[in-house]
C-alpha cells in the first residue's frame, strides 16, 4: 500500500536505512545480512545499516512452556534459512535459562551508546550471539555485565548508565517514536523515512525495493510506502 506525500525540498545524498529488531529475533539477524549486502550493491547510495530497538517482550515474566516451544520452533525454522548464522534452539529448551524479557538487554545496548556507537553496536551483536547461538539468558544482570567486558566496554562508564532511569527513558521515547512510524512488530526496515517494510524479505527483494525507492527518490515525488 502506497500514498503520496509532499516532495521535501533538501533530499540527502546518501539515504538512511534503519532497522528495527531486537536482540533475541533470529528473522532481524538473518534481514541485517541481508539489508546490509543489498545495500553494498549500489555503491554508497545508502548509509551503514543502522539499529533501532523494537522488543518482543518488554515486561519481564516467565515464559510458558507453549511460549518455549513456540520460540524453539522459530529458531529451529530460521536456522533452516541457506545465509542464516549458526542459531540454537537451546535459549528456549531449557526451563532454567530462557529469558524473563527483552528489556535488560536492549536497555544495556542503550546504555552502552554513551561509548560511541560502535560501542553500542559491538554489545548487541555479542548479546545477540550469546543468546541464539550460545543459548545464554542475557536478561540476567551479572550475565549483561559480563558480556560488556567481554565486548571491551569500559565498566566504569557503562555500569551507571545500565542502572540510571534516564537510560531506560530514553530507549522507551524512541521505541515510541518507532511507533508512530507504524513499526508494530520487527524486522521492520525504514528508508528515509519514507517507506516501511515489515517482515523478513529475501535479498532479491531487498534489491528491488532498494532500486525502487532511488527510481522514485529521482522523480519528482516522493511516496511513502507500507509493505
Amino acid at each position: 500500500m502506497m500514498w503520496p506525500v509532499s516532495p521535501r525540498p533538501h533530499l540527502r545524498s546518501v539515504v538512511e536505512i534503519v532497522l528495527y529488531g531486537d536482540v533475541l529475533d533470529p528473522w532481524a539477524w538473518i534481514a541485517e545480512r541481508r539489508i546490509s549486502l543489498a545495500a553494498d550493491g549500489f555503491h554508497g547510495r545508502f548509509t551503514t545499516l543502522r539499529h533501532a530497538p523494537l522488543p518482543r517482550r518488554w515486561e519481564p515474566r516467565a515464559p510458558t512452556t507453549a511460549e518455549r516451544r513456540a520460540r524453539a520452533r522459530e529458531l529451529q525454522r530460521a536456522a533452516r534459512e541457506p545465509d542464516a548464522p549458526p542459531l540454537s534452539p537451546a535459549l528456549w529448551s531449557d526451563a532454567g535459562i530462557a529469558p524473563l524479557g527483552s528489556a535488560p538487554a536492549l536497555i544495556a545496548v542503550a546504555a552502552a551508546r554513551l561509548g560511541g556507537d560502535a560501542a553500542a553496536e559491538h554489545l548487541r551483536a555479542v548479546l545477540r550471539e550469546a543468546a541464539l547461538v550460545e543459548g545464554i539468558d542475557v536478561s540476567r544482570r551479572d550475565v549483561i555485565i559480563e558480556l560488556a567486558a567481554r565486548a571491551g566496554l569500559n565498566l566504569a562508564r557503562f555500569l551507571p548508565a545500565l542502572e540510571a532511569s534516564a537510560t531506560e527513558r530514553a530507549l522507551l521515547d524512541e521505541i515510541g517514536r518507532a511507533r508512530e512510524l507504524g513499526v508494530d512488530r520487527g524486522p521492520a526496515l525504514v528508508i528515509d523515512d519514507d517507506w516501511l517494510v515489515r517482515g523478513l524479505r529475501s535479498l532479491r527483494d531487498y534489491r528491488l525495493l532498494f532500486k525502487r525507492y532511488l527510481a522514485v527518490r529521482a522523480g519528482t515525488s516522493v511516496e511513502h510506502t507500507v509493505h
